[in-house]
C-alpha cells in the first residue's frame, strides 16, 4: 500500500490520528480501504472514463443500493451458496444484507423494464455499474488492496440470445484489451496475457456449485469454445482449471502479467462468467419467452478491472506508484525556482500564473518554489511523493529564453521538452496541447478525457 500512501490514493490504517490518537485502522475495521484525497480524483477520473466507455457501447448505466432485504438474496441463491462471505444483519424482525454482488439487482433492473416495456427492450441488453461492494473475507487473508472486505467493481451483465452469445463474450474481452492497453498502457501479448477457464468441481455440484451437473456439462462447454476462439484470435494460452468457477456459472479468468525480470507478477484482474442460474431463479427464461417468443438467452457476467482496488494495488506495485496522465491525482507540478536575483519576483509571479491557470483549464496542479541549491533534492521529494505527471519549471533561465522546461513521466520513461512561451497565455496553451496528447489514447476510446480540477500545492 505504500505508493498508493505516497499518492495520498488511500489513508495508511496504521497512521495515527491527531487528536484522536488513535490508528485510522482502528477505528475502520480491517479491509476496509478509506481512500484519501487524492484517491477520491483517481476514482471519479476513471468511473468517468468506464462511464463514458460503455455507454458508447451500448450499455445502460446504472447504480444500484448498497443493502438489500434478504430475500432477494434468498431468490438468487446467495444466501444458500455465498452467505459465509457476506455481511447479513437483522432489521424490525427481517434480514438484510450488504451487497456481495451486483448481478441480482442488475436483473430486478431488466425485469422492471420488460414490465414498464415489454418487447421494445432489444436484445442484447447490457447494464454497466462502477458498483461498491462488501464480502466477507477471512482476516487472515485480507491484504492492503489487493484482498480487502469492501472494494469496487466495473461490473456489467449482458442478457443475450443465444445466437449472439459467441459474439458477445469475444466483444467483452476486446473492450478489456481496449482498456488494459489505451487506459493503462499495458503490453498485450501472448507473454503478458493468458485466459484461466474456471470450471465447477463435478463432485460438488448441488452443495458448492448451484445447478446441475447437465447445465454445468452444457455451459462449460459453451464457455470453453468462446476461450478457444479468444485464444486463438490473439495467440494467448490458456487452460482450465477445476474447482475455480463461480458458484452460479463458470468463467474465464484473464491473467495479467506487470513488471518485467524477476520482479513481473502474474494477477488475476478480468472476469468473463457465464451464468445459467440467476435467469432460471429469477424467472428471466420464461418472461423472456412469453414477450419476444421461442427463444434462448444467456446471461453473461463480466468486469474488464475485476476489483478496481486490486488494479489499482497491483499496477501501482508494478509501475513503482505512476498512473496514466489522466487518472493522476497530481497531474502538474509547477516549480518556482528563484537564485536570489532581481528576476526572482518575475519568476514567481510566472509559475504562480502557470499553477492557477491549470486549474482554470480543469488540470489538478501543484505549485511550489525552490531555489537553485535545494532544486535537485525538493524535485527528488516530488518525484518519489506525490509524482506528478508533468512538473514544470520555471526559472530566471526560462524567462529570458521565453520558455518553460517540462518533465513528462509516461509510459514508465521520462522525457524532458522546451516549450516556447512568450507569455503565460502561450505557455498554458503549449501546455494545454502536451496534455492533450497525453489525453488522446483516452478520448479516442471514450469520446472526451474527464479534467476533475484540484489545488495540490499543499502536497509538494
Amino acid at each position: 500500500m505504500d505508493f498508493a500512501q505516497e499518492l495520498d490514493l488511500v489513508v495508511k490504517p496504521e497512521s495515527t490520528l491527531p487528536g484522536l490518537n488513535k490508528e485510522v485502522g482502528s477505528l475502520l475495521g480491517q479491509g476496509i480501504p478509506l481512500f484519501s484525497i487524492g484517491g477520491g480524483y483517481f476514482r471519479a477520473a476513471l468511473s468517468q472514463v468506464l462511464i463514458n466507455f460503455h455507454a458508447r457501447r451500448g450499455y445502460y448505466i446504472a447504480e444500484t443500493p448498497l443493502i438489500s432485504g434478504g430475500e432477494l438474496f434468498e431468490v438468487s441463491g446467495h444466501m444458500g451458496y455465498y452467505r459465509q462471505n457476506m455481511f447479513v444483519f437483522k432489521l424490525e424482525d427481517r434480514d438484510y444484507a450488504i451487497k456481495p454482488m451486483n448481478c441480482p439487482f442488475h436483473v430486478l433492473i431488466f425485469l422492471s423494464e420488460l414490465g414498464r416495456h415489454r418487447n421494445k427492450v432489444k436484445l442484447p441488453f447490457k447494464i454497466f455499474e462502477v458498483g461498491r461492494v462488501h464480502r466477507l473475507e477471512p482476516s487472515g487473508s485480507v491484504y492492503g488492496l489487493l484482498r480487502a472486505r469492501a472494494f469496487t467493481q466495473d461490473d456489467a451483465h449482458i442478457v443475450t440470445p443465444e445466437k449472439d452469445a459467441l459474439q458477445a463474450i469475444s466483444s467483452v474481452f476486446d473492450d478489456m484489451m481496449t482498456i488494459y492497453s489505451k487506459v493503462f498502457n499495458i503490453d498485450l501479448t501472448p507473454e503478458t496475457i493468458r485466459l484461466r477457464l474456471s470450471l465447477s468441481d463435478k463432485g460438488k455440484i448441488g452443495a458448492d456449485f448451484m445447478g446441475t451437473r447437465d447445465e454445468w456439462e452444457s455451459a462449460e462447454e459453451f464457455l470453453r469454445s468462446a476461450a478457444e476462439g479468444i485464444a486463438k484470435r490473439y495467440g494467448f494460452e490458456y487452460q482450465a482449471a477445476e474447482g475455480e468457477a463461480a458458484f452460479y456459472g463458470p468463467k474465464i479468468d484473464v491473467i495479467v502479467r506487470l513488471g518485467s525480470g524477476p520482479a513481473a507478477k502474474d494477477w488475476q484482474l478480468g472476469t468473463i462468467q457465464f451464468d445459467f442460474n440467476l435467469p432460471r431463479r429469477f424467472k428471466v427464461y420464461d418472461v423472456v419467452r412469453e414477450l419476444y417468443g421461442d427463444i434462448n438467452v444467456f446471461m453473461i457476467h463480466r468486469a474488464l478491472l475485476g476489483s478496481i482496488e486490486r488494479f489499482l494495488g497491483a499496477y501501482l506495485e508494478n509501475y513503482r506508484g505512476r498512473l496514466p496522465f489522466a487518472l493522476a491525482p497530481l497531474q502538474f507540478a509547477v516549480l518556482g525556482i528563484k537564485a536570489g536575483e532581481e528576476l526572482d519576483q518575475k519568476v514567481v509571479e510566472f509559475a504562480r500564473a502557470l499553477h492557477v491557470g491549470l486549474i482554470s483549464r480543469g488540470f489538478r496542479s501543484g505549485y511550489m518554489e525552490t531555489t537553485r541549491t535545494s532544486l535537485s533534492g525538493d524535485v527528488r521529494l516530488v518525484e518519489t511523493g506525490p509524482k506528478p505527471a508533468v512538473i514544470v519549471y520555471v526559472g530566471a533561465r526560462e524567462i529570458e529564453r521565453s520558455a518553460v522546461t517540462v518533465a513528462v513521466y509516461d509510459k514508465g520513461s521520462r522525457r524532458q521538452v522546451s516549450l516556447q512561451a512568450k507569455g503565460v497565455e502561450e505557455a498554458l496553451i503549449a501546455l494545454e496541447t502536451l496534455a492533450e496528447g497525453l489525453e488522446k489514447p483516452i478520448a479516442d476510446i471514450a469520446g472526451s478525457t474527464p479534467r476533475i480540477p484540484g489545488d495540490f500545492s499543499y502536497e509538494l
